[in-house]
Formats: C-alpha cells, sequence, structure tokens
C-alpha cells in the first residue's frame, strides 16, 4: 500500500528533525550545569534498555482501556474493582519511572490536579456528618434524611452525608481515582513512547468493541460473550460489549476520529490496509448502532479534523505535497463503513434514526427545580438516579438514571461551584493550542474525537459508562504526556540514586495503596447499589418471605436499603405493597413517603385508591384513580377494571377518568371491560364518550358496535327495537353498527373488529350463508386470523348443510396450531360446538384429535361420553382406559364404565 511521502519541512515526520526537536524541549539546564557532548563516543553509546517494570505500563494501560469496555463498559462494580486495581498499579509504576527522571510534573499538572480534587471532593460528599451540621449545608438533603425512616415511625438518623445515596458515590470517588491513574499512565506512555501508542490502543479497542457486536449480531446472540444476560430488552445488532446505542456510538465516534488521524499519520504503528479496515467496520457498526445523537456529531467532527488539518498544514509545512494515497484510503474506509450500514441496516434500523421523539428535553426541564434546590454542594455524584423522581414532570414508569447532559450531571451531583471549577480547569487544560496542534496529525484525529464524545454528551450520556471515560482520560492523558514532557534519557542519576529509588518507591506505594483501599472501600460499602436492593427485596416478596411471620426480618431489610437510598421511592412503595398484602400494618404512611420521593408515581395512587376504597372512601378512590392514569398510563387498564368494580354510575366514574388522550384510553378499557352482557348501558356510554374525545379509536367503536349488536339480540331492550323502540330505531342501530365498522376500516384495514361487527350482523338476520362467505374471503388478511377462523366454523355450524364445516374447521385448527396445547385447545372448541349441534359423530373426531395432542382428564371423558353418544362404543371404551390408567386404575366407576361400553360394542350389529 503507497504511503504519503513526507514534504521537507513536516517536523513531525522527518526523524532527522524529530530528534533534534526532541533534545531541545528537554528540561531546562541549571546555570552551571554542562551541555552533553554530542561526539562520536556519546552517539556510539548503546542506550539502555527500559526496566521490566516501566516497559509493562503500556501493557496495562492496554489491559485498562480494552478491558473496561469489553466487560460491559466495566459499569459492574466488580469488574469496576478489577479495572481500578490493574490502573492503580499501572500509575504506581508510572510514577516511580517518572520520579527516578526527575520528572513529577504530572502530578502538578492541571489536568491531574482537578481529577484529584475531584475525587477528594466526591469522597467528602460520602462522608458522614452530624445532621445539624447538614441541615447548615445542604437543608435540602437534609430535609430527605430526616423522613427517610417515617414510614417505619422512627426518628431521623443522626449521622448523614451530603450525598443522598452514599455507596453510589463511593463508587463514583473510585471511578474518578481510575481516571487520574489512566491519565497519569497514558501521559508517562505519551511522553516516553509519543501518543500514537495510546491513541492505536483507543483505536484498536473501539475495534475490537465494533467486531464484537457485529459477531453476536451475525450470531442472533441474546447473550454477551454468551456469558451476561442484559435485564432489559436488547435490539438485534445492538448485542454487544456496550449494550446502549448510544454509548457504543459515542465511543465508537472517538474511535473512528483517532483512526482518521492514525491513517493519515507518516509513522503509523500500525499497517495502513489493517487501519482501513479497521476504520470501516467501526463506521459501519456506528451507524448501525442508530445513535441519532451520534449520527449528528461524527460528520462535524470529520468537517472539524479537515479544518483543523488544512490550517495546521498550511501553518507548520507550506507548499506541502498532498496525502493522495492515504486520503483516497481514507475515503474507501469510511464509504466501506457506510456500504456495511446500508448492507446490515433493517427497517427497525431506519426507525430508530428517524425517532422524532424529544422526551430528554423535558428531562433538561425537570432538572432545573432539583439544581435550584442543589445548587451549592449537590445531590452526591452517582445519586441521580434516586433523587430525581421527585423532580420528574413527564407522566410513565421510567427510571432516569442519569441526566443525559454531562453539564447538568455534574452541576446536579456535585454543585454548581464544583462542576463549573472542573469544566473550566480542564477546558483550559485540553484547548487545542495547548494540546491537539502541537502534535501530529493523529494527535489531531484524537483530540477532535474526544471534542466529539464531549458534544455527543450534551444529548446522549455515556461519560458515566467508565468505559468510555476511561478511553477519553487516556486519550487526553497521551496528548498531555506528548505535548509538555518529552522522553527523558534511560539514565539513572549520578548521586544518590539509592535515596531516588527509595523515594520512587514511597510514591509508587502510595499511589497503589491509596488506589487499593479506595477499592476495598467501594467493595464495602457500594457494591450493593439500588438496582441491586430493588431486585433482591422484590425477589423477597414474591417469594412469600415478606408476609406473615416474615414481616420483621423484611422490614429490617427495608430499613438498610432506605438508609442506603434515602431518596428512592420505591422502597416505601414495596413496604406499602407488602403490608396491605399482610395486612401487618397500615400501607398509608409508607404510600405518602414514596409520593414525597416521587410526584408523579401512579401506581402508588393506584394502591392508594385500593385502600381508600377498602375503607369506603369511594369518592376519594376514584380521584386517585384518576391521578394514577395520569401519572402512568400503564396502569390505565388496572385502573379501568378497578373503577368498573366500585361503581356502575357513569357519573361517578367520570370523576376518575383524566381529560385528553389518557381519558379516552380508560373509557375505551372500560367499554371493553367485563362480560359482554354485563352493564350493556355504561359500556356504550364510555365507548361513546371515548370515541367524541378520539374518534381514532378503534377498541371504543368495536365495542360500541359490540353493545349496539347485543341489544339487538335482546327482544326486551327498547334502546334498540324493543317492544317500545319499534322498527326505526333498530334499523337506527344497525346502522351505526356499519357506520363503526366503516369507521374502522378507514383507521385499519386489516382490523377483524370491522369485519366481526358486519358478519354477527349478518348471522343477526339469518343471512348465514353470506356471513360465512364474507369471513372465508377475508381472514386471510386481518391481523386476528384465528379470531376470525372461529367465527367462520361458528358461521358454518349454523348451516343447513355441513360441507362448509369441514374446510372452516381444518384452517382454524392450521392457524392455531402452534403447539400442541394451543392445537388441542382448538380441537376442543371445535368438538364443544359441534355437540351443541347434537353432531356426536363428527365431534368425536375433533375431541380424539385434543386427546391424541394433549390427553388431559377433561378431553378424555369428553370423547368417551361424545363416542358413546354416537355408538363408536369401541371409542368410548378406549378412552376410558386411558382415564382409568391415569388415575391408578383405582375407580371402581369408571372400571364399571369401561365393562358397559365394551358389552355395548360386542352387542352392536356393527361388531366383528
Amino acid at each position: 500500500m503507497p504511503l504519503a511521502i513526507p514534504s521537507p519541512g513536516d517536523e513531525d515526520r522527518l526523524p532527522w528533525l524529530a530528534v533534534e526537536r526532541d533534545y531541545t524541549r528537554l528540561k531546562p539546564r541549571s546555570p552551571g550545569e554542562r551541555r552533553r557532548p554530542m561526539g562520536a563516543a556519546a552517539r556510539s553509546r548503546p542506550a539502555r534498555a527500559a526496566p521490566l517494570a516501566e516497559r509493562a505500563i503500556p501493557w496495562l494501560l492496554a489491559a485498562a482501556i480494552a478491558g473496561s469496555v469489553l466487560a460491559i463498559g466495566a459499569v459492574h462494580t466488580p469488574t469496576l474493582a478489577l479495572v481500578s486495581s490493574i490502573t492503580a498499579v499501572a500509575a504506581a509504576l508510572a510514577l516511580r519511572a517518572s520520579a527516578l527522571a526527575d520528572r513529577e510534573s504530572h502530578l502538578r499538572s492541571l489536568p491531574m490536579l482537578t481529577l484529584l480534587g475531584l475525587t477528594a471532593y466526591t469522597l467528602l460528599q460520602a462522608a458522614p456528618l452530624p445532621l445539624s451540621w447538614l441541615e447548615l449545608l445542604s437543608p435540602a438533603s437534609a430535609d430527605v434524611w430526616s423522613r427517610a425512616l417515617m414510614p417505619l415511625g422512627e426518628a431521623a438518623p443522626r449521622y448523614a452525608s451530603i450525598s443522598l445515596d452514599p455507596g453510589a458515590t463511593l463508587v463514583e470517588a473510585t471511578k474518578w481515582l481510575t481516571y487520574a491513574g489512566v491519565f497519569v499512565t497514558a501521559a508517562f506512555v505519551g511522553a516516553r513512547r509519543g501518543a500514537r501508542l495510546v491513541i492505536t490502543l483507543v483505536f484498536s479497542s473501539a475495534f475490537l468493541a465494533a467486531l464484537t457486536t457485529i459477531t453476536h449480531g451475525l450470531l442472533g446472540a441474546k447473550e454477551v460473550f454468551g456469558l451476561y444476560q442484559p435485564r432489559f430488552s436488547v435490539a438485534p445488532w445492538h448485542v454487544g460489549p456496550l449494550l446502549n446505542p448510544n454509548n457504543l456510538a459515542g465511543y465508537l465516534n472517538l474511535g473512528v476520529l483517532s483512526g482518521v488521524g492514525l491513517l493519515l499519520t507518516s509513522r503509523p504503528l500500525l499497517p495502513s490496509w489493517v487501519t482501513g479496515v479497521g476504520l470501516a467496520t467501526i463506521v459501519g457498526v456506528s451507524i448501525i448502532s442508530s445513535s441519532r445523537g451520534g449520527l449528528l456529531v461524527l460528520p462535524l467532527g470529520l468537517a472539524l479534523f479537515a479544518l483543523l488539518s488544512r490550517w495546521r498544514r498550511g501553518k507548520h509545512r507550506p507548499g506541502g505535497r498532498s496525502q493522495g494515497p492515504a486520503a483516497w484510503l481514507l475515503t474507501v474506509a469510511i464509504g466501506g463503513g457506510a456500504l456495511l450500514a446500508a448492507l446490515a441496516a433493517t427497517n427497525r434500523t431506519l426507525t430508530e434514526i428517524a425517532d422524532d421523539n424529544l422526551d430528554k428535553l423535558s428531562l433538561f426541564r425537570s432538572t432545573l427545580p432539583m439544581l435550584a434546590d442543589h445548587w451549592l454542594l449537590g445531590v452526591g455524584r452517582g445519586a441521580f438516579e434516586t433523587v430525581f423522581p421527585a423532580y420528574r414532570q413527564s407522566p410513565g414508569n421510567i427510571v432516569f438514571t442519569h441526566a443525559e447532559n454531562f453539564v447538568i450531571q455534574w452541576a446536579a451531583e456535585w454543585g454548581i461551584p464544583a462542576a463549573a471549577a472542573a469544566l473550566i480547569a480542564l477546558g483550559v487544560a485540553f484547548r487545542p493550542g495547548k494540546i491537539a496542534l502541537k502534535g501530529s496529525t493523529a494527535a489531531v484525529g484524537a483530540w477532535v474525537g474526544s471534542v466529539v464524545l464531549l458534544a455527543q454528551n450534551l444529548l446522549d450520556l455515556g461519560l458515566e459508562v467508565p468505559g468510555v471515560a476511561i478511553a477519553l482520560t487516556a486519550t487526553l492523558g497521551a496528548l498531555w504526556g506528548e505535548a509538555y514532557h518529552e522522553r527523558p534519557l534511560h539514565e539513572a542519576p549520578a548521586d544518590g540514586a539509592s535515596a531516588e529509588g527509595r523515594r520512587a518507591w514511597r510514591l509508587a506505594a502510595y499511589a497503589a495503596a491509596s488506589g487499593l483501599a479506595l477499592v476495598a472501600l467501594m467493595l464495602r460499602f457500594g457494591w450493593r447499589d439500588v438496582d441491586h436492593d430493588r431486585r433482591s427485596l422484590r425477589a423477597l416478596s414474591e417469594a412469600g418471605a415478606a408476609t406473615g411471620a416474615g414481616w420483621p426480618s423484611f422490614r429490617a431489610e427495608l430499613r438498610a436499603a432506605m438508609l442506603r437510598h434515602p431518596g428512592e421511592p420505591y422502597f416505601p412503595l414495596l413496604g406499602a405493597v407488602v403490608a396491605l398484602q399482610g395486612r401487618s400494618e397500615s400501607p398509608i404512611p409508607w404510600l405518602q413517603r414514596t409520593l414525597e420521593r416521587s410526584r408523579r408515581h401512579g401506581r402508588a395512587h393506584l394502591l392508594l385508591a385500593e385502600v381508600l376504597a377498602s375503607r369506603g372512601a369511594r369518592e376519594q378512590a376514584l380521584l386517585s384513580l384518576r391521578l394514577a392514569v395520569e401519572d402512568d398510563r400503564g396502569v390505565t387498564g388496572a385502573a379501568a377494571l378497578l373503577a368498573r368494580q366500585w361503581t356502575d354510575s357513569f357519573d361517578e366514574i367520570a370523576r376518575a377518568v383524566p381529560d385528553g388522550e389518557a381519558g379516552a384510553e380508560m373509557l375505551e378499557r372500560m367499554a371493553t371491560a367485563g362480560d359482554r352482557r354485563d352493564a350493556l348501558e355504561l359500556r356504550l356510554r364510555c365507548a361513546e364518550e371515548a370515541i367524541a374525545r378520539a374518534p381514532e379509536r378503534v377498541a371504543a367503536r368495536w365495542a360500541a358496535g359490540d353493545v349496539l349488536l347485543t341489544l339487538l339480540e335482546d327482544p326486551s331492550s327498547p334502546r334498540c327495537g324493543g317492544p317500545e323502540g319499534g322498527e326505526e330505531r333498530r334499523a337506527d342501530c344497525e346502522r351505526q353498527i356499519q357506520a363503526h365498522a366503516a369507521a374502522i376500516e378507514q383507521q385499519q384495514e386489516s382490523s377483524f373488529f370491522a369485519v366481526q361487527l358486519r358478519a354477527r350482523l349478518l348471522l343477526l338476520h339469518r343471512k348465514i350463508a353470506e356471513a360465512e362467505q364474507l369471513l372465508a374471503e377475508r381472514c386471510e388478511r386481518l391481523d386476528n386470523r384465528v379470531g376470525c377462523l372461529r367465527l367462520r366454523v361458528q358461521a358454518a355450524a349454523q348451516m343447513a348443510s355441513p360441507e362448509r364445516f369441514a374446510p372452516a374447521a381444518r384452517e382454524l385448527l392450521s392457524a392455531s396450531c402452534s403447539s400442541l396445547a394451543a392445537c388441542a385447545s382448538a380441537a376442543t372448541w371445535a368438538g364443544d360446538l359441534l355437540v351443541a349441534r347434537k353432531d356426536y359423530p363428527s365431534a368425536v373426531t375433533y375431541y380424539a384429535r385434543a386427546a391424541q395432542d394433549e390427553p388431559t382428564e377433561e378431553r378424555l371423558l369428553k370423547l368417551a361420553d361424545t363416542a358413546s353418544q354416537a355408538g363408536a362404543h369401541v371409542e368410548a371404551s378406549n378412552a376410558l382406559e386411558r382415564l382409568l390408567q391415569r388415575r391408578g386404575g383405582d375407580d371402581p366407576e369408571l372400571r364399571k364404565r369401561v365393562v358397559e361400553e365394551k358389552a355395548k360394542a360386542l352387542a352392536s350389529p356393527l361388531a366383528p
């Protein structure tokens, strides 16, 4: 593969200029220091090999970068502990090597001081303080802590932390100390070996992430590496080490820009074709990830890279040659990645990209009151998930783990002063004039990749994933190391070598001990995160260990969880559920605390409605149902059923119905709930009100038509032509049914509802053949084919000639037989239909099919009874013997019936 020819003026491409640059940027000499002679003897002296510990540093850094992303982003505490331990050892070795070379400026650099300062501040957030002190420092946090144990009837704890989730804050402190270790290690490698090595490591790690995602997609895998089962639904081609598409796209975009810089540099560490293949793979998977933010910032990043590269070439290499071959290879790589994405894209991919959901904007608005309450010291790093429900304004049972904007996230968790100071310090340290433009083209690409990642994290938060943040920190650390610290000679000081060595080892020991101690502290107090506590306590309640004699121990577990996460609303809600089920104590205090910590909690309002209804407060219960549906559309069905159970008055039900689309859905659910002949007038009123609010609701129109058909079938109903209604009202009901069917077809042409209404109306007029013909023509194209075929079989069963029944029944069985149980159920239903018509010989055929597919005692008994009535006594005796065998042969009555059926078979003239 041809490479671009370096121009004579390109100092970072010509080795002799690079050597000169290295020597001119060494540490300044003291006034009395003699210049080292560069004679033949000095030039011929072989360079001393780096110690083994120093040679291990890049390998440890590579393990931290690649391992953190491949281990599900290191989001779980055990994997984070392992990555943090590796980083602590690597940072200790890097600090030792820097101390031996008298270059400890990494520790005194602005980025390192900022990272260490944030780590210390985060630790202070988790430190327990007297509650009286906390009331002065953060009144809002003190209020949460003071009411944390209210459902238990206990006083506030004596000590509390600024953080409202101290365990999660300890995990975050470990993360930030890990980032500090990654930075100092990458800065050392960048100073000794150049930033290209670390940039290549980040690019290779992105390629591994993309490759494993493709492999999982090709295999149709549901588990990551066949070991880890995601706790949420993951779409095909999204299963991989980074399960969230936004996190994956951000990581891959950093890899894309790093790969572009490596491809255009003249001294790459990888062959150009390898970089090109990796770049094409990363681009393709980045597009397939369907991240709108990732797709938006990637072209902007490429454009920014092109501008900076052109400006840099114009400033440092006037009149230089163009990089034609590399540019062509870059074009082919990016184009190949786009082609790969186009070939692998599915309709779901395009739908995800075109999704216009802007819920994140409401999330940003909801965070503003949280910032106002905790502006000074924050809620504690990592506590956003448990505190935010108290401020959430959008409806739904959704858990927001992060603010989806790293600036808002930092401000909410650290407080505005600390977040602003961190942003300013890091922005000043890594501005382009200080970092990117001092290095090579690879450095420019890596810096732009970092900017792109940060820009995406203004809408898609991925920096909270340690694997992503470690790659970003390593990239910036390497750029810093190359820009500010050149490679020293591998020579120990002439005097005081032992003292320098001991001091270096002490520094390394302190660094390693600090990192490992914080890891141990995290494992001791932070491993039980809020998700772990939710799942474990729910498992206990579902296993029945929370009621009766187990309530005291379960109550103690709840208390511990509420102290670990005082702002979380789930634990008092779970306490309310268990208290209501076991009737051990009043659920009201638990629900009160839940609604304090989550103002829009539909499930809490639903449970409160049940409690109020049980105490006779029906009006308040109906109002709670209304609030439940307004806060969470997912409880609409349950709320509709409860409202129908509590009253048959539409005026009372109206109190439980919210305005707008949510109310229309609830009315529709009440119109379709219950038995078809139950409360017909109420169902019809609910359906008509739902249609008035939302004419496009298909189920409401079907419910109205269903009620009208039921009233037409009832000769005593005056609404549709009963004793006092007359033919005019009957015709009016029929016109309404036809109108509802036409409206349903207009909204959803493949809906079974419209065909069902028309077929039932034909059957009502005894136009059985027309109804059967209509169903035979339309069933294949409808969304509920099985339901349509059942109605067709019913119509065929009413016809005078039986020849239409058999083909209809065969199609029903064919459509229903997704499993043996489903097939047996359909055959039993057909047999019951024939028995109702007293067509016993035909019914025996279907009962025999059902008993063969899934023999149950009920089906065997139906087969025996029907076969006996049809005169098939041999079939009846065989079925009874099978039933007797299932009962162990100890049923005298059944044995007697077997003998009788055999005797009838022998006495039959058809018997052999």
